[in-house]
């Protein structure tokens, strides 16, 4: 198999974990005894499970609870809106003069669904819209219309929400693996083919050759760019279980 060095240093991190565990696999269902037992294929179970330790997604709990602060505050908004657009209806002067003001500072984006609106602009809607209504200048506007508290729920909600996006980002740039550590998966992936290639040429049993020839079909099966191209990498869909630092080789 010709460049599959180079392949494996322009693979994804996902892409080089999912080979990783391919390898594995493919290693362990073999009949290459002397490979199964390497010191390389131990090394390779070892790193493999560290690096995909290092780039695994967030937990469920938070990522529901951010998705729900989302919704609740997406609803509060609305509700928000539509109670100031009514009240913009009021016969009594004093309560329609007030709502006007309120509902301006609302409907400042011209509507309440901002819909295909990106996530960062979204963000900077609502903070602008909520910091302007929390001006001195709108406080008697918003008692007189009884909006204070869902106003302060909508202020809540927002607040909650950033926080956990912004904590789930500030983790995520953390967990990203390090250069040190991607050059030892890199290292890891190429020592361990380079092994059973030696072995499928060496000592050239059924094992060996089927075994090398598997290897090079999960190394080939991956779609890998070209430098500078922008196309998005992938890799061949296949399921694969899960490894645990417990099973054998």
């Amino acid at each position: 198999m010709k460049n599959y060095k180079t392949k494996i240093q322009r693979m994804s991190c996902e892409t080089i974990a999912t080979v990783g565990m391919r390898v594995i696999e493919t290693i362990t269902q073999s009949m290459a005894e002397d490979v199964k037992n390497s010191l390389y294929a131990t090394q390779l179970l070892e790193v493999t499970n560290r690096y995909r330790k290092a780039i695994e997604p967030d937990d469920k709990e938070r990522n529901a609870a951010i998705s729900d602060k989302f919704n609740i505050r997406k609803v509060l908004f609305s509700n928000s809106y539509d109670m100031a657009y009514g009240l913009t209806l009021s016969r009594d002067a004093g309560d329609k003069e007030a709502a006007i003001r309120v509902f301006s500072v609302f409907n400042m984006y011209g509507n309440k669904s901002f819909y295909g609106v990106r996530q960062s602009a979204l963000t900077q809607r609502y903070a602008t819209i909520i910091e302007t209504l929390l001006q001195p200048e709108y406080a008697a506007d918003l008692v007189r219309l009884k909006m204070t508290d869902i106003l302060a729920e909508l202020a809540d909600a927002h607040t909650t929400y950033e926080t956990l996006y912004q904590t789930k980002g500030n983790e995520q740039s953390l967990k990203a693996p390090s250069r040190e550590m991607r050059l030892e998966m890199n290292n890891a992936l190429k020592v361990m083919v380079e092994e059973v290639e030696y072995f499928s040429k060496k000592f050239p049993t059924e094992a060996n050759i089927t075994l090398w020839k598997n290897v090079e079909q999960r190394i080939a099966e991956v779609y890998v760019t070209a430098p500078g191209s922008t196309k998005k990498e992938d890799t061949v869909t296949t399921v694969t279980r899960s490894i645990s630092t417990n099973e054998a080789i």
